[in-house]
C-alpha cells in the first residue's frame, strides 16, 4: 500500500478537526435565534435512510475524509454503514434542526413547494458547509509554508477553488433562506422523474455543472457560480429523481433541460452517474451493489476516487452511456422551469 505524503495527513487531519467543529448555518442569515446543541443533521432524512437499510445500516463509499485519503492510496470501497451514522454534518442547532425540516422528516414526502424548497435548501447548506471547511483547512496548510515554498502551491489551488465554491453556495443559501421566509417557494425550479421500482438507492448533492449531459460548456467555475442540487428520494415506495435550482440561473437550467430531454430508457442509469460522480452523500442497498457485475461496480467507485482527487478534471462527457447501469422502469416527468 502506497504512503500518504505527510502534507497530505496534515491537511486531513485538521480538516477532520474543523468539520467535527459545530456552526448553525440556519442562525447566519437571521432565521431566529439558534437554541439547544449543534445536532448531527442527517443531509438525507432518516426517514428514507431507514428504507433502504438492513438491520439499520446502508452501504456506501465511507465520507470520512481519513479514510477517503487513505483509499486514494489504496483501493476504493464500499462497506456498511449505520443510518445513523451516514449523511451527518454538525451544521444545525437542535431548534433549527427539528423545526425547519419537520416537513420533510415528519410528513410523507409529496414533493409539496415547501418540501422542494427545504430539500434544496439542506442539500445547499451541506455544500456551503464542506466548501468553507475545505477552504479553511487548506488556507491553514498554506500559512505553513513560505510564500516561495512550492510545497504551498497544490494547497493554494485547493483554497482557492473552494473560496471561489463557498461564496456561490452560501450566495445560493442565503437566496434559498428568503425564498423559505418569504414562502415564494415557485422561486425554486425543478423536474421530478418518477419510476416504478424497488429503491435501492439514495442520493444527496449540490454541485456547479461545468458541462450539461450533452458536453456543452455552460459555465466557468473560476468565474461563475450556478449550483443545482440532485436528489434521489422515495416518494410512494418508488424511487424519484429530483433535481432543483433558483429560478433565473440559465446554465443551472440548461442542465436540467439537457438532462430531462435524455432518452427516457437512460433516465435510471444518468441517475446513478451523477450519485457517483457528483454527490457525497449517496448510499444504496448492500444487495442491489452487489447484483452489478464487477466492471459496473468498478466503474462507479472510479467517479467516486476522481471526484475525491485534488488533481481530477471532469471531462465534458463525463456521464456517459457505455453501458446500462440499471432499469427502475421509467413512469413520468414533471419539469417546472
Amino acid at each position: 500500500m502506497a504512503s500518504i505524503p505527510p502534507t497530505k495527513w496534515v491537511f486531513t487531519q485538521h480538516h477532520q478537526r474543523i468539520l467535527e467543529g459545530k456552526e448553525c448555518l440556519a442562525g447566519l442569515h437571521g432565521r431566529g435565534v439558534c437554541a439547544g446543541k449543534i445536532v448531527r443533521a442527517h443531509i438525507i432524512p432518516r426517514s428514507q435512510l431507514l428504507q433502504i437499510a438492513t438491520r439499520g445500516r446502508v452501504h456506501a463509499v465511507p465520507t470520512r475524509l481519513s479514510a477517503v485519503m487513505q483509499m486514494q492510496h489504496s483501493a476504493f470501497e464500499t462497506r456498511d454503514i449505520g443510518a445513523r451514522e451516514f449523511s451527518v454534518l454538525n451544521c444545525f442547532c437542535a431548534r433549527h434542526d427539528k423545526a425547519l425540516f419537520a416537513p420533510l422528516e415528519d410528513r410523507p414526502l409529496t414533493f409539496s413547494p415547501e418540501q422542494l424548497t427545504l430539500l434544496h435548501y439542506r442539500a445547499i447548506a451541506a455544500e456551503a458547509y464542506q466548501r468553507r471547511n475545505q477552504e479553511e483547512s487548506a488556507a491553514a496548510v498554506c500559512r505553513a509554508y513560505k510564500s516561495n515554498d512550492p510545497r504551498r502551491d497544490r494547497f493554494y489551488w485547493i483554497f482557492h477553488t473552494n473560496s471561489l465554491a463557498a461564496e456561490a453556495a452560501e450566495e445560493a443559501l442565503k437566496a434559498t433562506e428568503s425564498i423559505l421566509e418569504e414562502a415564494q417557494y415557485q422561486r425554486i425550479r425543478f423536474f421530478i422523474a418518477r419510476f416504478n421500482a424497488e429503491p435501492v438507492l439514495l442520493s444527496v448533492g449540490a454541485f456547479r455543472p461545468r458541462y450539461d449531459v450533452n458536453g456543452n460548456e455552460i459555465q466557468d467555475l473560476m468565474v461563475d457560480g450556478v449550483y443545482v442540487a440532485s436528489h434521489v428520494l422515495i416518494a410512494d415506495n418508488k424511487p424519484a429523481l429530483l433535481v432543483t435550482w433558483l429560478r433565473g440561473q440559465n446554465p443551472a437550467e440548461q442542465f436540467a433541460k439537457s438532462f430531462a430531454a435524455q432518452p427516457k430508457e437512460r433516465l435510471t442509469t444518468l441517475a446513478i452517474q451523477t450519485a457517483f460522480e457528483y454527490a457525497e452523500n449517496t448510499c444504496m442497498k448492500r444487495e442491489w451493489w452487489l447484483s452489478l457485475n464487477g466492471t459496473k461496480r468498478r466503474a462507479l467507485l472510479k467517479r467516486v476516487q476522481n471526484a475525491n482527487s485534488l488533481s481530477y478534471r471532469r471531462p465534458a462527457k463525463c456521464l456517459a452511456f457505455r453501458s446500462d447501469l440499471d432499469d427502475w422502469n421509467f413512469d413520468k416527468l414533471e419539469f417546472a422551469h
